[in-house]
């Protein structure tokens, strides 16, 4: 659903009335940006212990007015207040997770929700942070199995705003994978001129030489022969030279893309390569088993990539959060 609402014709102030978000018969007008919102100011107050604390104080004498109804301005950006107020509203505007919501809703719900301390919407939007940002290599595999638009297809801006945000709240167990997606999709100059802390660029800038070379190479052991066969191999020498291809083909999937989407080793190999491994039974279920346990690994000691807490620490923040 687009956030960017049709808006009414200008007021003579310049300012225009949001589509859909200004009520005739409602007694509160809100200003952000240049954009007018008039709803109901009860219902403001019963949604939010900040509104509702703001709304009881006495106005003085001098308190704006317009079109007779109370005026406040908010500091805030008019699309945050836009989604905030339309979640609010409208029940299927920020339906709960697993209903897909694009990530500007979901992040101007949230940094609204939190703000204005409207509890149910802040954790409706938290367990779509919590989803779009797992903690555990069973939850991330999902995620990439059941998205219909591939993690890595994701802009940079989109990714940006993710980081600030956990920079802002101290949510630290967002940003394994929001760094790990920044490696994958986001150019080394946009790294040194986006909008991360200075610490975070060098961060981002030595994992991404670790995640392209030794990280790579080292998860792509499990389509190394090794020094001996598989116990039970039907066909030892037939095998060998099939996990050499399987390797060369993944080698070469590598140097091909390196400046576009780089193969980094939760994407160097996937369920679909499989096809190209031509080895007996026996090897194929040994090389999955090395394949799986080679992510795990390198799951493990992906906070450590980034200079970050392990999972077990990140996962206490994130269930914190949630209090």
């Amino acid at each position: 659903m687009d956030v960017d609402s049709e808006q009414a014709p200008a007021t003579d102030q310049g300012l225009t009335r949001a589509e859909g978000l200004y009520f005739e018969d409602c007694g509160l007008i809100i200003q952000a940006e240049s954009t007018l919102f008039r709803i109901s100011r009860d219902y403001l107050a019963s949604q939010s212990p900040v509104f509702r604390d703001m709304l009881s104080l006495p106005p003085p004498k001098t308190a704006d007015m317009m079109d007779g109804c109370p005026f406040v301005q908010l500091p805030d950006t008019a699309k945050d207040v836009t989604v905030f107020l339309k979640a609010l509203m409208f029940c299927d505007f920020f339906e709960a997770h697993p209903v897909q919501v694009s990530f500007a809703i979901v992040i101007g719900v949230f940094r609204m929700s939190h703000k204005y301390e409207v509890d149910s919407l802040r954790k409706r939007a938290l367990v779509h942070i919590c989803a779009a940002y797992p903690t555990t290599l069973g939850e991330y595999d999902r995620l990439i199995a059941s998205q219909i638009k591939p993690i890595w297809t994701r802009s940079p801006e989109e990714v940006d705003s993710f980081v600030l945000l956990a920079r802002e709240l101290s949510f630290d167990w967002i940003l394994p994978v929001a760094f790990y997606q920044i490696c994958e999709i986001v150019p080394e100059s946009h790294m040194l001129s986006g909008p991360y802390e200075l610490k975070d660029k060098v961060r981002l800038v030595t994992a991404c030489r670790i995640l392209e070379g030794s990280a790579t190479s080292n998860f792509l052991q499990f389509l190394w022969p090794g020094e001996g066969n598989v116990s039970g191999c039907s066909s030892p020498a037939r095998c060998r030279e099939a996990k050499f291809h399987a390797r060369q083909l993944a080698e070469e999937y590598r140097e091909r893309i390196p400046n576009a989407f780089p193969a980094l080793p939760l994407r160097i190999w996937e369920v679909r390569d499989w096809v190209h491994v031509a080895v007996c039974q026996t090897c194929l279920a040994f090389m999955k088993r090395e394949h799986q346990l080679a992510k795990q690994n390198f799951w493990d000691n992906l906070p450590a990539m980034f200079d970050l807490p392990e999972w077990s620490e990140l996962e206490k923040i994130k269930i914190e959060a949630f209090k």
